[in-house]
């Protein structure tokens, strides 16, 4: 089954969480790996957050499907090392399906995992720096410009390292739901309206946190203190709402998100600006809220261009159908020189500074990725479909690159039920399998 980031509570998938891993697994606070012949053995399994309807994946927690357990991966802003991309690639070989998912939130997923790989997948990720902490797993939700600083503007990498230290540090943020989202634009609005309920834009010496102009040196403070706001003001709604009925803790539960709250983007933004002595006029204005109504944006509304290919020495390609391979994986891990990869909200990747990036594009190519505009892989994506998925109706990953054809301009996700798992939000063209066959917009082909 794949797995819509925001959707998943309503799936009605199966979900391990690791309070119910034996006691051995579980005793423990903190946590500690390390290899004793060839075996990880982990020591703490503690998370912090309860079992609750937000079913978001992590690694501490697993969805099952119908091809087994999946586990998903954060990578804030998309940053992900060679290290990194080889313990994926050996962890999916070994224990999964041979393969990874990149999703729309640039985070990647591990499909067919056995029941008893919690254990030394929780080792070798943190080991590896992919968990950093047990805590916040599932809340390291984090959208960056994947050129910044790569074909101009300003480099985001240092934003984002420090966000997601300070989200680590914080106890109390853990108790953000994992569909709570953090972007940091460059100010090319490629990620700033991708539906985050904390949205900075960084430009050289200018930046603002959800309309607040702030200094950029201050940018990851402000936007953790919107998202401590959003519990506070959450906390106040859930608690007046227990007085007048009668306290209601699954009440909590409703409120995921900034735009879940009546006046939500309004009362944090002003709550945050109150905090912190920050002037209200004449920047706080609440264009950056437009995220919220993505999914409803109006008719003709022009998502921003997709990079691909070639951009200056740095290389964008497209993975198909967002699937990439332990081979794809060792052959990433290769072209990289020090500067991370970048995985984009547009199931891409970034390789950075690659001196002869005509030669890397002849290579990828050869390898299956999409290198240029004439790529189906450019505008189509797909959820797991049929065998992977139990709800799945058809087995949509064969059928979409047809559809890609079909409609070679427009942005096309394929559904391989009504759940619409994974689709993106800048979606014009809706294709979903039914009991009788395909329909597009509600519309039978």
């Amino acid at each position: 089954m794949s797995l819509n980031e925001h959707d998943l509570a309503h799936s009605g998938a199966t979900v391990l969480d690791f309070h119910q891993l034996p006691r051995a697994v579980t005793q423990l606070d903190g946590i500690r790996a390390h290899r004793r012949t060839s075996t990880w053995e982990v020591l703490a399994y503690n998370p912090a957050v309860p079992l609750t309807s937000d079913r978001c994946p992590g690694v501490l927690r697993f969805v099952e499907a119908a091809d087994g357990f999946l586990a998903r991966v954060r990578l804030p802003g998309g940053l992900v090392t060679a290290t990194q991309l080889r313990t994926l690639a050996r962890l999916t070989g070994e224990m999964g399906d041979g393969r990874v998912e990149l999703t729309s939130r640039g985070n990647v997923q591990l499909r067919a995992l056995p029941s008893d790989a919690a254990a030394r997948l929780t080792g070798e990720l943190t080991a590896a720096g992919l968990l950093p902490s047990l805590d916040h797993d599932r809340v390291r939700n984090v959208l960056a410009s994947p050129l910044a600083g790569l074909d101009g503007g300003t480099d985001l990498t240092p934003v984002v390292r420090a966000l997601d230290a300070g989200l680590c540090a914080r106890p109390r943020l853990a108790g953000l739901s994992g569909r709570f989202l953090f972007a940091i634009d460059d100010g090319r609005g490629d990620v700033a309206g991708l539906g985050a309920d904390v949205v900075a834009t960084v430009r050289d010496g200018d930046a603002s946190v959800n309309g607040l102009a702030v200094n950029p040196d201050e940018v990851a403070t402000v936007m953790l203190a919107f998202a401590e706001a959003f519990l506070d003001v959450r906390d106040t709604e859930v608690a007046a709402h227990g007085a007048q009925h009668g306290a209601h803790e699954t009440r909590r539960e409703r409120y995921w998100r900034v735009g879940d709250l009546a006046g939500g983007p309004r009362r944090v933004q002003f709550t945050v600006a109150r905090r912190l002595g920050l002037d209200t006029a004449p920047e706080a204005d609440l264009s950056w809220r437009a995220g919220y109504r993505a999914r409803t944006k109006a008719a003709g509304a022009t998502p921003p261009t997709r990079p691909v290919g070639v951009v200056g020495d740095h290389v964008v390609l497209l993975a198909q159908l967002g699937r990439l391979t332990m081979a794809h994986l060792e052959w990433l891990a290769g072209r990289l020189t020090g500067r991370a990869a970048r995985v984009t909200p547009w199931r891409s990747v970034v390789l950075p500074s690659q001196g002869n990036a005509a030669a890397t594009l002849r290579e990828a190519a050869a390898l299956g990725f999409g290198v240029d505009a004439a790529s189906p892989w450019l505008r189509v994506t797909a959820c797991a479909g049929k065998p992977g998925c139990a709800s799945a109706l058809a087995d949509v990953q064969a059928d979409a690159a047809a559809f890609a054809a079909r409609w070679p301009a427009k942005i096309v996700h394929v559904s391989g039920c009504a759940r619409h798992c994974g689709r993106p939000v800048a979606t014009e063209i809706d294709v979903t399998a039914t009991s009788e066959g395909y329909q597009v917009d509600h519309a039978r082909v």
